[in-house]
């Protein structure tokens, strides 16, 4: 069942702005299409999952790749999806763009590309709870937009370190960026991963069983090493 945040979007990149939502173009169905052609996928979902649409499609046509990345949320709690409010509380979870380095691993393959762009948005939602018996005690039935905080667009390899410390030092390991963003080594990886697989960066020597990584000065947009 869509989700009220991935209908809101929808309207927001096509109808809204003269648009049109759900339109067949060959094989597939598109979210929407906005008033210069452009096509638009909405995907709160895993990016990955997106991997043979845009395999196909981007030859031919511009896309663009709308991920919500929730930064803000209020939980709301109901007996049944559509019943009365229980109880209303901010979560003390918080989010960050940088979050989206856990899926672009899945596009990595695809990114850059010239008919791509990936546009992150920092949003804030009320996130609908039910109870239920599984753990952890409730389901989430639906997501609802309150508000759009930010934005980063992703065209090229470059635009990847706007999402990273400005005081990253030019050669750097995965441990080393583990400790700048706080984070655990695996996702330290991942975001290596991708800078490296895109062209941003390239490994330039080994200490013990770390890489070391370099900035890239002229990242190729093609490259898939």
């Amino acid at each position: 069942m869509e989700r009220t945040l991935h209908r809101q979007l929808k309207q927001r990149y096509g109808s809204d702005v003269g648009g049109q939502v759900e339109v067949a173009v060959g094989p597939y169905r598109v979210d929407a299409v906005d008033p210069d052609g452009r096509l638009i996928e909405i995907q709160a979902a895993p990016l990955g999952l997106l991997k043979r649409k845009l395999a196909h499609l981007l030859p031919t046509r511009e896309i663009g790749v709308v991920k919500p990345v929730v930064v803000s949320r209020r939980l709301i709690r109901r007996l049944d999806p559509e019943g009365i409010d229980l109880s209303k509380r901010r979560s003390p979870k918080r989010g960050t763009l940088i979050d989206v380095f856990e899926e672009l691993v899945g596009l990595a393959h695809l990114f850059p590309d010239p008919n791509l762009t990936i546009e992150l948005l920092a949003v804030e939602v009320d996130e609908i709870r039910v109870d239920c018996r599984r753990r952890p005690g409730y389901s989430v039935v639906d997501r609802v937009l309150k508000s759009v905080l930010s934005t980063v667009s992703l065209k090229v390899a470059d635009d990847l370190w706007s999402l990273l410390p400005t005081d990253l030092p030019d050669r750097f390991t995965s441990q080393e960026l583990a400790r700048r963003i706080s984070r655990p080594i695996h996702f330290a990886q991942r975001v290596t991963y991708c800078l490296r697989k895109c062209g941003s960066t390239r490994m330039v020597a080994k200490v013990g069983n770390s890489r070391v990584y370099e900035r890239a000065s002229h990242p190729d947009p093609i490259c898939r090493s």
